[in-house]
């Protein structure tokens, strides 16, 4: 019987390990980004809140239909000088429903006066506002201790402004969160925090935000690296069907 001899079948073609730790490295960077950006925007849609200025009373600070950016805020964020979104109810003698933005002039334990040389004053010391409408310095003489718990708030349009001086303070509790910023959540234009209080010997500078911008770059940079990732991999495994290709048609070795 005579025995024939073939040559062997040419060997599977083998993905080269290099090709394997690259996909690892860019499944890696996908998840990265993926978490990097959910975390960003997470953080953002849980944080803050988008309004609409509805009202003359914050004029000429803010005008009507200006957007606004509101960071919820805790007790311990609201000072001097912060802008806040508040609850209408939050009043202490108001039964009204809604939402007014304001600016805090007073916290608890407070004196809030008016007027000394036609200036705001807290616990006898006279503010310079010059945020404020002009020619409406002093319009009718109060004084109010701010409680406990409670904020004393006014609008910097003080002649057409249904604030504090007409309701009381406001709880706390009613307040909504600290205005950081106009236009959106993705084109903010920051406010400049107020230095009047601090500047007539008050403690407790204004609230600044540096989340809402650290924020975007998370999103941004989760996004690249997400979007790179996942170029990557589609490049390696065109790359990869490319040399299998090859390989399938490449003539046996003798």
């Amino acid at each position: 019987m005579t025995e024939f001899s073939f040559p062997p079948a040419p060997p599977e073609p083998v993905e080269p390990r290099s090709s394997l730790r690259v996909v690892l490295v860019l499944i890696a960077v996908a998840v990265l980004g993926a978490g990097a950006g959910g975390y960003g925007f997470g953080r953002m849609v849980l944080g803050y809140e988008a309004y609409a200025m509805q009202s003359e009373n914050m004029s000429p600070t803010l005008a009507p239909g200006d957007r606004l950016v509101v960071r919820k805020a805790d007790d311990a964020e609201v000072r001097r000088g912060d802008l806040v979104a508040i609850d209408l109810s939050a009043y202490a003698e108001s039964s009204r429903d809604g939402v007014s933005v304001v600016r805090v002039v007073g916290v608890a334990g407070d004196t809030v006066a008016c007027c000394t040389d036609e200036h705001l004053s807290v616990d006898g010391k006279p503010i310079t506002e010059p945020y404020i409408t002009p020619g409406y310095e002093g319009l009718f003489e109060f004084s109010a201790k701010v409680p406990e718990g409670a904020i004393f708030v006014e609008g910097d349009n003080r002649g057409n402004s249904d604030d504090s001086r007409f309701s009381g303070p406001v709880r706390l509790s009613g307040v909504i969160g600290v205005v950081v910023a106009t236009g959106t959540v993705v084109t903010p234009k920051p406010l400049a925090p107020v230095t009047a209080f601090t500047d007539a010997g008050l403690p407790g500078t204004p609230y600044s935000d540096g989340t809402l911008t650290g924020l975007r770059w998370w999103i941004l940079g989760g996004f690249v690296l997400f979007a790179g990732a996942v170029i990557g991999l589609i490049v390696t495994a065109v790359r990869s069907a490319g040399r299998r290709r090859r390989a399938a048609v490449a003539p046996p070795a003798r």
